[in-house]
């Protein structure tokens, strides 16, 4: 079940990839809440050329990494960074049992509603209410503090929880680049225990695929219960040159592709295009006030654009200008807000396979794997039957054990049956590419299984 607009909006958009059953305008643009434009036409050429084996600029699946700022390019980051606001609210919360904070000087700013005294320094007081409201607290504490105010909260703007006012066209480039073969991975200068509890719902970009910056843990045995303690240190900030050092440190590979929108993300931005090519840059450029806000040398809060929008050109870098090129920047109010599948629903399908590690198949002896409602899966291997769990979250998914029935088969054929039931064993990734198909990778992406949807 989903547990906000966007993330029945994001499960609603991949269903057009695997099942084929969104509006026909929606089928046949990926991006249809961007307007026609040299932004939108450089994304999608830049897809196109990507993935096209016989284009010169071909990326070998492996390589298809897509890095998103998140703070001002996947959603909004005003008045106050949303972290920042869920921070005040925890302050407010526990100060009653606190009075000692009233002796500080931030942190009374923070509880009498001086936004300005906070605004000074926003990561520097970012860093000191999350030190106060939950240096001492277990991981799975702090993330049902974050899923109790997110399922609370609202933007006290908008009038709506802070989860549905994701960006409805950066949600169509997530959705549009993962159908292709692209992992998405977060690169925020917010925390990563907090974007870890509700990304994947939102934007279907798994918690390992989450990066930002890192407070200190510890291991602890709590009532026989092995806990990690959060400590009252940050051990990594995750903004300007540290956002490269981080995808080395956690993804291992160059980025192929980077959206940001802020100052904060040029170096991510250069490190994604300067040594490499093909490679695309887009900045997030903050132009409407009407719809959401305008603003680039003098943001609210967070988000200063001046470096990196006078870059641009000369880097080739795409300039997105929100009121120009969006002709939606959120999510509908009346989408769904349940009964969409909370991961990309495979359920009741049935597919034929028609490779098995870049080896083909045999004719006539035909491989089949179905999805039920219940998350199993099962299937034929022209001998034996299988069947076995399957979870999916996102782009990744998992096989528990399978289980076969034991006939024997002629010698070629058995064959193909063990190199199948291997290949499943190694399967991490899944996407439905734009003519159907279903491909399972790798965890490097390297492509393991092929299939088509059997009608």
């Amino acid at each position: 079940m989903c547990h906000s607009l966007s993330s029945c909006r994001l499960m609603m958009a991949l269903s057009v990839f695997v099942l084929g059953t969104a509006p026909t305008a929606f089928a046949q643009d990926p991006l249809h809440s961007w307007n026609e434009g040299s932004a939108k036409a450089a994304i999608l050429d830049f897809v196109d050329k990507t993935t096209a084996e016989d284009s010169d600029d071909f990326v070998a699946v492996e390589d298809r990494i897509a890095v998103f700022d998140n703070d001002g390019t996947l959603w909004p980051e005003n008045p106050l960074p949303f972290q920042l606001i869920f921070a005040i609210d925890e302050l407010k919360r526990l100060a009653p049992k606190h009075p000692e904070w009233k002796q500080d000087k931030l942190l009374a700013a923070a509880l009498s509603g001086d936004v300005a005294t906070l605004k000074e320094d926003v990561m520097g007081s970012l860093k000191q209410l999350l030190i106060a409201t939950h240096s001492g607290i277990t991981t799975d504490q702090f993330n049902q503090r974050v899923e109790d105010w997110m399922a609370t909260a609202k933007h006290p703007r908008f009038d709506r929880h802070y989860t549905d006012l994701v960006y409805q066209p950066m949600l169509e480039v997530l959705v549009y680049l993962r159908a292709n073969g692209y992992r998405t991975f977060i690169v925020s200068g917010g925390g990563a225990d907090f974007m870890r509890v509700w990304a994947d719902q939102t934007y279907g970009i798994p918690s390992e695929q989450t990066i930002g910056s890192i407070g200190e843990v510890k291991f602890e045995i709590r009532d026989g219960v092995p806990v990690l303690i959060k400590q009252a240190a940050i051990s990594f900030i995750d903004d300007k040159e540290g956002k490269p050092v981080a995808i080395h440190r956690q993804v291992g590979r160059r980025p192929v592709v980077a959206f940001g929108n802020s100052d904060g993300d040029k170096a991510m931005l250069e490190w994604t295009t300067m040594a490499r090519s093909p490679s695309l840059g887009v900045i997030v450029h903050h132009t409407d006030a009407e719809r959401e806000y305008a603003y680039d040398k003098s943001p609210q809060s967070s988000g200063k654009l001046i470096e990196a929008l006078a870059d641009a050109p000369k880097r080739g870098w795409v300039v997105v200008d929100m009121a120009k090129d969006w002709n939606q920047v959120f999510p509908d109010e009346n989408a769904p807000s349940a009964g969409a599948a909370a991961r990309m629903d495979l359920a009741g399908t049935n597919w034929l396979v028609e490779d098995i590690a870049g080896r083909g198949v045999i004719d006539r002896a035909q491989t089949t794997i179905e999805f039920s409602e219940d998350g199993t899966v099962s299937g034929n291997t022209a001998v034996n039957r299988y069947s076995g769990k399957v979870s999916i979250k996102g782009d990744s998914i998992d096989f528990g054990p399978l289980i076969t029935t034991r006939r024997a088969g002629p010698p070629a054929v058995m064959d193909q049956e063990q190199k199948f039931l291997a290949a499943m064993e190694r399967v991490k990734r899944v996407r439905v590419d734009e003519n159907g198909l279903l491909h399972f990778g790798g965890e490097d992406g390297e492509a393991v299984i092929r299939a088509s949807k059997i009608q």
